[in-house]
C-alpha cells in the first residue's frame, strides 16, 4: 500500500508542469448527477446544465427536477485545485477540487434545503478542441434544514459533456 501511495505522489509531482489544455472561452453542456445518500443509500438522479464562464475559475452545475408534487433545484460550483493532462495526444486529464452545493426540494407543502461542501475528483477527455466529456466522483458533506440534520451528505457522481466556444 505504501508503494502505491508513493507512486501516486511521484506521478503528481512529475506531471505538475503539464496543465490542462481546456479553452479559455465559454463552456456549455449537459451534466447528469446521481447522488447516493449516506444514510440508507437512497438515490436521486438529476439532469442539468454545465457552465464555465471565462471570467471566473468556477465550473457550475445547475440542476432542476419537476414531477407531480415535487420541485427540486440545486447549484454546484467547483474550483479545480489540480487540473492536469495525463495523455496530451488525446487531451486526457484529471482534476481535483473543492466546491459547494446548495439545493432545495419541495414535496407538496414540505420544503427541504441542503447546504454543503464537496470534493470533486474526476477525469476528462477532449477528443477535439471544442468538445469535452467528463466524469467525476464528489463526496459531499453538509446540513439539511427542515428537518435539521448535521452532518449529512451523499456520494455524488457527475458525468457530462461540454462544448467550448
Amino acid at each position: 500500500m505504501k508503494k502505491l501511495v508513493l507512486v501516486f505522489m511521484l506521478t503528481i509531482l512529475v506531471s505538475a508542469g503539464a496543465f490542462a489544455q481546456r479553452p479559455d472561452g465559454w463552456g456549455l453542456g449537459l451534466v447528469g448527477r446521481s447522488n447516493f445518500a449516506w444514510d440508507g443509500f437512497g438515490q436521486s438522479f438529476w439532469w442539468g446544465l454545465s457552465l464555465k464562464a471565462p471570467q471566473a475559475p468556477i465550473y457550475w452545475g445547475i440542476n432542476l427536477s419537476m414531477r407531480s408534487g415535487f420541485f427540486g433545484a440545486s447549484v454546484v460550483g467547483d474550483y479545480y485545485l489540480l487540473d492536469q493532462v495525463i495523455a496530451s495526444e488525446v487531451n486526457f486529464g484529471w482534476f481535483m477540487g473543492l466546491g459547494g452545493n446548495v439545493g432545495i426540494n419541495v414535496y407538496g407543502s414540505d420544503t427541504s434545503v441542503f447546504v454543503g461542501g464537496r470534493i470533486p475528483i474526476g477525469v476528462y477527455i477532449m477528443p477535439v478542441e471544442f468538445f469535452e466529456v467528463f466524469l467525476n466522483i464528489a463526496p459531499t458533506l453538509g446540513l439539511h434544514i427542515n428537518p435539521f440534520e448535521f452532518p449529512t451528505g451523499f456520494l455524488g457522481f457527475d458525468f457530462g459533456l461540454r462544448f467550448w466556444f
